[in-house]
């Protein structure tokens, strides 16, 4: 090829020096390719009901870690992982509140949903309330 008047003309091969033609092909840029590596997922949090589960997601270019990896195409870190339902416990009818918890205002603030609340003053939390 060659440039007549600013316009690129096509010449015949037969017009080149075949000693003179470049090489058509070349690596220009030997480095190793961005990667995205998880490690395992981790165990849930929870033992039934849902809980998450996570794990690290990292950048990798050949033993680095970098910041050149595509986002778009990043695994997911975090997840929920959704077990069999927690067991529910049958009312107990001797259940007492314990002696110095404040179940009044356990109610008062709505605690009756906490754990401990729930057992410190499981008869009070178990009574209709307004």
């Amino acid at each position: 090829m060659e440039i007549v008047n600013g316009k690129i003309k096509t010449r015949n091969p037969t017009d080149c020096d075949v000693t003179k033609k470049p090489i058509e092909e070349t690596t220009c840029f030997e480095r190793p390719c961005f990667k995205w590596y998880t490690t395992p997922w981790s165990e849930c949090t929870k033992t039934c009901g849902v809980g998450v589960r996570m794990r690290d997601v990292k950048c990798y270019q050949g033993t680095d870690i970098v910041r050149g990896c595509d986002p778009l195409v990043k695994p997911v870190g975090k997840q929920t992982c959704d077990l069999q339902p927690c067991p529910t416990e049958p009312p107990d009818d001797s259940c007492q509140d314990q002696a110095g918890t404040n179940c009044a205002l356990a109610i008062k603030v709505n605690l009756c949903s906490h754990w401990y609340y729930s057992k410190a003053c499981c008869r009070s939390c178990r009574a209709p309330h307004s």
